[in-house]
């Protein structure tokens, strides 16, 4: 029988509130809460699937960073800390999600590292792949991985339903195997000098936070070290809030549509503790 573990983690500092309230909510009160919401799901998960499951609320892969975007970087740990060599597969899920399904994700793909890719998740006006609309993001897109030289791969036969000029993997949702754990760590490039670019020269380009991330990082290393990936239906990372029409946010958590409620942002994080405190979701609700 197959040892699998869910992990997540949510590591608040004092960079966070600098950023704003969000709603009129302080941010990393809000944060946490969330957090608190997205593990008490995920709990309930594991013990369903019959899985392992860890919590981390301090810096242990990025211990000693200071700023605030390498906290995104934390996902690695999975890769890097030998704690994680003991389980056949490992699923990463950012702590802004709620669980709404019994499926077992683990039972989803065989592939060594499988998700959601940005171009696969479609919302009501398009994607989440503005590289593919927007010639100027592109052009970011395709300098950053040139500067760190990674190929420019499409997402020809790795797409599930949409074909992108670039293979991005929406990290919040992410399976990895051991097998692609162990290889990851022998050969994936330092990520330091992804998130912190002056660190190749001085007049380096500093891009936009959105490709500076973990999310890119992780996709140009996948592609350039040829692991076998696979995008999985949009269902295990979804936003139903931006559903409109006969499909609303409601009925796409009622009906199953969506199986990982992904509430990725600000303001979609103060929607998911109302529609925790509404009792709207299933998995707290008395005989899930």
């Amino acid at each position: 029988m197959s040892k699998n573990i869910i992990f997540q983690y949510m590591v608040v500092n004092d960079q966070v509130d600098k950023r704003g309230d969000v709603d009129g909510r302080n941010r990393s009160s809000l944060y946490q809460e969330v957090a608190s919401i997205s593990r008490e799901s995920f709990e309930i998960y594991a013990e369903e699937i019959g899985c392992e499951y860890m919590f981390s609320d301090e810096r242990v892969f990025t211990e000693g960073h200071g700023c605030a975007l390498s906290t995104l970087f934390e996902c690695l740990r999975v890769v890097y800390d030998p704690y994680f060599d003991q389980f056949d597969k490992v699923l990463f899920a950012d702590a802004d999600i709620v669980v709404n399904t019994k499926e077992n994700i683990f039972d989803v793909s065989d592939a060594e590292v499988y998700g959601v890719l940005e171009s696969d998740i479609r919302v009501s006006k398009g994607g989440y792949n503005a590289w593919d609309y927007d010639e100027k993001i592109l052009s970011d897109y395709l300098e950053k991985f040139e500067m760190h030289d990674c190929p420019i791969v499409p997402s020809l036969g790795v797409g599930k339903k949409f074909d992108s000029k670039l293979t991005i993997m929406n990290t919040g949702v992410v399976v990895w195997t051991k097998e692609a754990r162990l290889k990851a760590r022998k050969v994936f490039d330092d990520w330091q000098p992804w998130c912190y670019p002056k660190m190749l020269g001085k007049d380096t380009k500093v891009h936009t936070m959105s490709i500076t991330n973990d999310q890119p990082f992780i996709s140009s290393q996948l592609t350039k070290h040829n692991f076998d990936i696979e995008s999985i239906d949009q269902s295990w990372n979804d936003t139903p809030i931006h559903y409109r029409g006969e499909l609303t946010h409601e009925t796409a958590i009622s009906t199953g549509h969506s199986k990982f409620l992904h509430y990725t942002g600000g303001s979609q994080k103060t929607t998911m503790v109302d529609f925790f405190y509404d009792d709207k979701f299933p998995i707290f609700q008395e005989g899930w």
